[in-house]
């Protein structure tokens, strides 16, 4: 699992922007992750990456069809999932206030500034999950996060800016 969320997060790092209907996506999933625990039990053991699977798709499919509608998608699913981290972190549990109000916040945000906040918390979020695939101290995990959010906003503003040339 490790290695999945390290592919999601150099994705979602360098590529967020561009790829808008797979951070929507991923970030479903990861919410469908928190989720499982509280799956009837008597399901089989495939139905956890299956219920991930078909979150990730659905949320997707909608930022495909109406890329407007997407991002208010995108910035809720990202608002929640930031919140319900923060608060709770690497914990498969699923605190509803926390994601209520980072899910309006975030809609919010990137609903209104949309590629740019887009641009900022697909950074965050990817080098969240880069970094977090190394054991590091606190202070130095802040440090590689702070980088590679910085590497990824600017990678991401350079592919922007290239493309509306």
């Amino acid at each position: 699992m490790i290695i999945a969320r390290g592919i999601i997060g150099g994705i979602l790092l360098f590529l967020g922007r561009e790829l808008n209907f797979l951070f929507a996506g991923a970030m479903a999933a990861l919410i469908g992750l928190r989720l499982t625990p509280i799956l009837p039990s008597q399901w089989p053991d495939w139905s956890d990456y299956a219920f991930m699977i078909a979150l990730g798709v659905i949320a997707a499919a909608i930022t495909l069809m109406n890329e407007h509608a997407g991002y208010f998608i995108s910035g809720f699913l990202a608002g929640a999932y930031l919140l319900m981290e923060y608060f709770q972190p690497g914990v498969l549990t699923f605190p509803i206030l926390p994601f209520i109000v980072g899910g309006v916040f975030g809609s919010l945000i990137i609903g209104f500034f949309t590629e740019w906040a887009l641009i900022i918390i697909s950074s965050v979020i990817g080098g969240y999950y880069l970094a977090s695939m190394f054991r590091l101290a606190p202070t130095p995990r802040v440090l590689v996060t702070a980088g590679l959010v910085i590497i990824g906003a600017i990678t991401q503003a350079i592919i922007m800016r290239a493309q509306k040339k």
